[in-house]
Protein backbone atom coordinates (compact mmCIF):
# COMPACT_ATOMS: atom_id res chain seq x y z
CA UNK A 1 0.00 0.00 0.00
CA UNK A 2 1.20 3.42 -0.83
CA UNK A 3 0.99 5.72 2.03
CA UNK A 4 -0.17 8.50 -0.64
CA UNK A 5 -2.01 6.41 -2.93
CA UNK A 6 -3.73 4.47 -0.68
CA UNK A 7 -4.71 0.87 -1.68
CA UNK A 8 -4.83 0.01 -5.49
CA UNK A 9 -8.71 -0.21 -6.78
CA UNK A 10 -9.11 -4.15 -7.77
CA UNK A 11 -9.14 -4.85 -11.43
CA UNK A 12 -11.39 -7.62 -13.22
CA UNK A 13 -8.95 -10.35 -12.26
CA UNK A 14 -10.64 -10.01 -8.82
CA UNK A 15 -13.92 -10.18 -9.64
CA UNK A 16 -15.43 -10.59 -5.66
CA UNK A 17 -12.98 -7.51 -4.68
CA UNK A 18 -14.30 -5.83 -7.56
CA UNK A 19 -18.03 -6.02 -6.37
CA UNK A 20 -16.64 -4.99 -2.88
CA UNK A 21 -14.79 -1.84 -3.73
CA UNK A 22 -17.85 -0.93 -5.86
CA UNK A 23 -20.13 -1.26 -2.27
CA UNK A 24 -17.15 1.48 -1.10
CA UNK A 25 -18.01 3.84 -4.10
CA UNK A 26 -21.56 3.37 -3.24
CA UNK A 27 -21.14 4.48 -0.11
CA UNK A 28 -19.12 7.40 -0.68
CA UNK A 29 -21.74 8.49 -2.83
CA UNK A 30 -24.26 7.89 -0.08
CA UNK A 31 -22.15 10.24 1.67
CA UNK A 32 -22.31 12.74 -0.86
CA UNK A 33 -25.87 12.63 -1.10
CA UNK A 34 -26.80 13.27 2.24
CA UNK A 35 -24.72 16.12 2.21
CA UNK A 36 -26.54 17.77 -0.71
CA UNK A 37 -29.98 19.04 0.72
CA UNK A 38 -28.14 21.43 3.74
CA UNK A 39 -25.60 22.32 1.01
CA UNK A 40 -28.42 23.08 -1.43
CA UNK A 41 -29.73 25.61 1.54
CA UNK A 42 -26.80 27.31 2.19
CA UNK A 43 -25.60 27.50 -1.15
CA UNK A 44 -28.41 26.80 -4.04
CA UNK A 45 -27.63 25.19 -7.22
CA UNK A 46 -24.52 26.10 -7.45
CA UNK A 47 -21.40 24.76 -9.94
CA UNK A 48 -19.98 21.85 -6.63
CA UNK A 49 -23.71 20.58 -6.18
CA UNK A 50 -24.55 20.49 -9.86
CA UNK A 51 -21.04 18.35 -10.25
CA UNK A 52 -22.05 16.51 -7.23
CA UNK A 53 -25.06 15.30 -8.73
CA UNK A 54 -24.05 14.64 -12.05
CA UNK A 55 -21.34 12.30 -10.78
CA UNK A 56 -23.88 10.72 -8.57
CA UNK A 57 -26.15 10.05 -11.77
CA UNK A 58 -23.70 9.04 -13.40
CA UNK A 59 -22.59 6.25 -10.92
CA UNK A 60 -25.91 5.17 -9.96
CA UNK A 61 -27.38 5.33 -13.75
CA UNK A 62 -24.58 3.53 -14.93
CA UNK A 63 -22.70 1.36 -12.83
CA UNK A 64 -24.69 0.64 -10.57
CA UNK A 65 -27.17 -1.46 -12.62
CA UNK A 66 -23.88 -3.31 -14.51
CA UNK A 67 -23.12 -4.25 -10.41
CA UNK A 68 -26.52 -5.70 -10.27
CA UNK A 69 -26.08 -7.58 -13.24
CA UNK A 70 -22.82 -8.65 -12.09
CA UNK A 71 -24.61 -10.10 -8.83
CA UNK A 72 -27.53 -11.57 -10.54
CA UNK A 73 -26.31 -13.00 -13.84
CA UNK A 74 -22.91 -14.20 -12.34
CA UNK A 75 -22.78 -14.36 -8.51
CA UNK A 76 -26.15 -15.71 -7.34
CA UNK A 77 -26.31 -18.62 -9.99
CA UNK A 78 -23.06 -19.83 -8.66
CA UNK A 79 -24.74 -19.74 -5.09
CA UNK A 80 -27.79 -20.36 -5.68
CA UNK A 81 -27.33 -24.52 -5.43
CA UNK A 82 -26.36 -23.98 -1.87
CA UNK A 83 -30.00 -23.40 0.30
CA UNK A 84 -28.56 -20.86 2.65
CA UNK A 85 -27.29 -18.73 -0.15
CA UNK A 86 -30.57 -19.23 -1.93
CA UNK A 87 -33.14 -17.96 0.40
CA UNK A 88 -30.35 -14.32 1.17
CA UNK A 89 -30.29 -14.53 -2.69
CA UNK A 90 -34.07 -14.47 -3.32
CA UNK A 91 -33.98 -11.53 -0.61
CA UNK A 92 -30.83 -9.54 -2.49
CA UNK A 93 -32.76 -9.60 -5.78
CA UNK A 94 -35.87 -7.88 -4.10
CA UNK A 95 -34.10 -5.48 -2.52
CA UNK A 96 -32.33 -4.74 -6.01
CA UNK A 97 -35.92 -4.14 -7.56
CA UNK A 98 -36.37 -1.58 -4.22
CA UNK A 99 -33.39 0.33 -5.06
CA UNK A 100 -34.17 0.67 -8.32
CA UNK A 101 -37.30 2.22 -7.54
CA UNK A 102 -35.85 4.46 -4.71
CA UNK A 103 -33.13 5.43 -7.25
CA UNK A 104 -35.93 6.60 -9.57
CA UNK A 105 -37.30 8.62 -7.26
CA UNK A 106 -34.26 10.54 -6.02
CA UNK A 107 -32.60 10.75 -9.54
CA UNK A 108 -36.15 12.67 -10.65
CA UNK A 109 -35.27 14.85 -8.07
CA UNK A 110 -31.75 15.14 -8.86
CA UNK A 111 -32.52 16.30 -12.16
CA UNK A 112 -35.31 18.51 -11.52
CA UNK A 113 -32.33 20.20 -9.23
CA UNK A 114 -30.02 20.54 -11.78
CA UNK A 115 -32.31 21.90 -14.65
CA UNK A 116 -33.26 24.24 -12.52
CA UNK A 117 -36.38 23.40 -11.43
CA UNK A 118 -38.13 23.99 -7.75
CA UNK A 119 -37.61 20.78 -5.65
CA UNK A 120 -38.85 20.80 -2.12
CA UNK A 121 -36.32 20.32 0.83
CA UNK A 122 -38.24 18.17 3.10
CA UNK A 123 -39.15 15.74 -0.01
CA UNK A 124 -35.28 15.78 -1.45
CA UNK A 125 -34.48 14.77 2.09
CA UNK A 126 -36.77 12.13 2.41
CA UNK A 127 -36.07 10.48 -0.61
CA UNK A 128 -31.92 10.94 0.24
CA UNK A 129 -32.39 9.35 3.16
CA UNK A 130 -34.94 6.37 2.16
CA UNK A 131 -32.34 5.42 -0.64
CA UNK A 132 -29.28 5.32 1.49
CA UNK A 133 -31.02 4.09 4.28
CA UNK A 134 -31.80 1.57 1.90
CA UNK A 135 -28.34 0.91 0.09
CA UNK A 136 -26.35 1.40 3.23
CA UNK A 137 -28.29 -1.92 4.46
CA UNK A 138 -28.24 -3.76 1.17
CA UNK A 139 -24.50 -3.87 0.55
CA UNK A 140 -23.88 -4.52 4.54
CA UNK A 141 -25.87 -7.43 3.99
CA UNK A 142 -23.84 -8.30 0.52
CA UNK A 143 -20.16 -7.62 2.88
CA UNK A 144 -21.48 -9.17 5.60
CA UNK A 145 -23.00 -12.78 4.31
CA UNK A 146 -22.82 -13.06 0.48
CA UNK A 147 -19.14 -12.34 -0.37
CA UNK A 148 -18.18 -14.20 2.33
CA UNK A 149 -19.96 -16.75 1.22
CA UNK A 150 -18.45 -16.51 -2.43
CA UNK A 151 -15.15 -16.41 -1.43
CA UNK A 152 -15.72 -19.84 0.94
CA UNK A 153 -17.47 -21.34 -2.09
CA UNK A 154 -16.07 -20.34 -5.35
CA UNK A 155 -13.14 -22.02 -7.18
CA UNK A 156 -10.92 -20.18 -9.71
CA UNK A 157 -12.59 -21.39 -13.26
CA UNK A 158 -16.23 -19.79 -11.56
CA UNK A 159 -14.48 -16.80 -10.72
CA UNK A 160 -12.37 -16.37 -14.10
CA UNK A 161 -15.06 -16.69 -15.95
CA UNK A 162 -16.72 -14.27 -13.93
CA UNK A 163 -14.44 -11.71 -14.38
CA UNK A 164 -14.35 -12.46 -18.24
CA UNK A 165 -18.24 -11.46 -18.09
CA UNK A 166 -17.91 -8.39 -15.79
CA UNK A 167 -15.39 -7.44 -18.29
CA UNK A 168 -17.52 -8.01 -21.63
CA UNK A 169 -20.75 -6.29 -19.82
CA UNK A 170 -18.69 -3.50 -19.71
CA UNK A 171 -16.97 -2.92 -23.04
CA UNK A 172 -18.65 -1.15 -25.79
CA UNK A 173 -21.56 -3.28 -27.98
CA UNK A 174 -19.02 -1.83 -31.37
CA UNK A 175 -16.02 -3.56 -29.42
CA UNK A 176 -17.42 -6.82 -28.23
Amino acid sequence: MSPLLGEPAPDFGDPLGLLAACHGRMRGFCNLLERLPDWVDAQGVDAEAVAGMQRTLNYFDLAAPLHHADEEEDLFPLLAADAACAQLIDRLRSEHRQLEQHWHTLATLLRGLQSGARVDGARLRDATTTFCSACRDHIAVEDERLLPAAHARLQAPQLAAMSEHMARRRRPADAQ
